[in-house]
C-alpha cells in the first residue's frame, strides 16, 4: 500500500491568521503551558508564533516548541525551550551532530541565538541532551527498547514533557518522564496512547535492583502480558519453558536454544528462591534469584524471564497462554505441567532433546568435593 498526500503548505493568510491569533489570545489565560508542534504546513507562521509567544510571556506561561526541519528558527525566539531532534538541530546550526562536542555546541548556539531557557536535543536511542540557561549540561539516556513503530513518538515526548513542566517538574525530571513515554510509544504499533500505569510500571522496572530487570527482560506478570500482546499483534508465536537454572551449564544453553527455535519469542519461567528450596531442599539454590535471573537474561535465546513462587508454573502458563510449551525429553507429555491446558486452545507441547552428561546436582557435588 502507498499513501499520497496533495496538500497546500502555503503560509496562513489574512484574515484567517488574525482570527487565529485572537482566538489564542482569548484562551491562553486558561493554559498552564503552550506547546507548539510545527509540521511546516503553513499554520505556524512567524507572525502567529510571535503573537503567541508574547501573549504567553505576558501571563508568565512557558512556551515549548517542537520545531520544523530546516527553515528559519528565528520565529522560535523567546520560547522557553525547543526540542529539535539530532538532524533538525544540525540543520538549524549548520552542524553534523555525530559526537558529543558537536551536540553541545549546537545546544549552546540554539540557547544563545533564540534566548531560550533550555535547549533540548532529542537523540533517538541515546536519549536527550539538555543545555540550560543556568549552565547545566545533562545527557539523559533512555534504555534499549523493542522498536515496532516510531509513529507518534515525537508528539508523545512533547506532550509528556509539557505536562510535567506544567505540573511543576524541573527540566531533568520532565525529560526523564518524556524519555519513558516516548520509549513506550515506539513499542506500540501506530499512534497509540501511553497510560499512567504503563509509565509507573516502566519506572519501577528500570529502578529495580536486579540486573535482569535493568536489562528489560525480567518483567512483572502484567508487564509481560502487555509485551506478549504486542508480539502477538505482530503475528509472533510464544514459547514457554521453566526451571530453577541454579548453576547454568552447557546442557541448559543447548536446551534453551532448542526451546527458542520453536517460536519467535521465548519466555522462561524461573522458580523463586522459596520455590527452589521447596523442590530441591534447604541447601538450594546456590545462587539467589537476582543472580539466576541476570544470567538467564544474558542469553540471546531468552527473550523474557518471569518469576513464580509456586512449586509448578501452572498459574503462569495459564496467564501467558503460550503457543508452544517446552520441556525436556526426560518427561512424557502427560507429565508436563500445563500440557493439557496449552493443547486445549490449539497450542502444542515440544519435548526438547536430552543432553546426557550434564547435571546441576552433579556439578554442585563435584565443586563441594573439590
Amino acid at each position: 500500500m502507498i499513501r499520497v498526500d496533495y496538500e497546500d503548505r502555503a503560509a496562513l493568510q489574512e484574515p484567517l491568521q488574525s482570527q487565529l491569533v485572537a482566538a489564542i489570545a482569548l484562551q491562553i489565560h486558561h493554559a498552564d503551558i503552550v506547546l507548539i508542534s510545527d509540521y511546516d504546513k503553513g499554520v505556524c507562521t512567524s507572525d502567529l508564533l510571535a503573537a503567541t509567544i508574547a501573549a504567553a510571556q505576558s501571563k508568565g506561561i512557558r512556551v515549548v516548541a517542537d520545531p520544523t526541519r530546516g527553515g528559519d528558527y528565528r520565529k522560535y525566539h523567546g520560547c522557553s525551550a525547543i526540542t529539535p531532534n539530532r538532524l533538525e538541530a544540525g540543520l538549524a546550526t549548520g552542524r553534523t551532530l555525530t559526537n558529543t562536542p558537536e551536540i553541545v555546541e549546537a545546544a549552546n548556539q540554539l540557547l544563545r541565538d533564540l534566548d531560550l531557557e533550555a535547549a533540548i536535543i532529542t537523540l533517538d536511542k541515546d536519549g536527550m541532551a539538555l543545555r540550560h540557561r543556568d549552565g547545566r549540561l545533562k545527557f539523559l539516556p533512555t534504555r534499549p527498547r523493542q522498536v515496532y513503530d516510531i509513529t507518534g513518538a515525537g508528539d508523545m515526548v512533547m506532550s509528556v514533557l509539557g505536562m510535567a513542566l506544567a505540573a511543576g517538574a524541573d527540566y531533568e525530571q520532565a525529560i526523564q518522564l518524556a524519555n519513558v513515554a516516548g520509549g513506550l510509544e515506539v513499542e506500540k504499533i501506530g499512534v497509540a496512547t501511553v497510560t499512567r500505569a504503563e509509565i509507573l510500571r516502566d519506572l519501577l522496572q528500570t529502578t529495580a535492583p536486579s540486573a535482569a530487570a535493568a536489562d528489560g527482560k525480567c518483567l512483572s506478570l502484567d508487564a509481560l502480558q502487555g509485551e506478549l500482546g504486542q508480539r502477538r499483534r505482530l503475528g509472533q508465536k510464544i514459547a514457554f519453558t521453566n526451571g530453577c537454572f541454579d548453576v547454568l551449564h552447557a546442557g541448559h544453553v543447548q536446551y534453551l536454544h532448542e526451546a527458542r527455535s520453536q517460536a519467535d519469542v521465548l519466555v522462561v519461567g524461573l522458580n523463586s528462591d522459596a520455590s527452589v528450596r521447596l523442590l530441591k531442599g534447604p541447601a538450594r539454590p546456590v545462587q539467589p534469584l537476582t543472580a539466576r535471573a541476570a544470567v538467564l537474561s544474558g542469553l540471546q535465546a531468552v527473550d523474557f524471564v518471569a518469576v513464580f513462587d509456586e512449586d509448578t508454573p501452572l498459574r503462569l502458563i495459564q496467564a501467558l497462554r503460550p503457543d508452544v510449551l517446552v520441556k525436556g525429553a526426560d518427561y512424557q507429555k502427560d507429565e508436563v505441567v500445563g500440557a493439557e491446558f496449552v493443547e486445549s486452545y490449539g497450542g502444542r507441547v515440544h519435548l526438547a532433546a536430552l543432553h546426557r552428561g550434564y547435571s546441576t546436582t552433579t556439578l554442585i557435588d563435584k565443586m563441594r568435593a573439590a
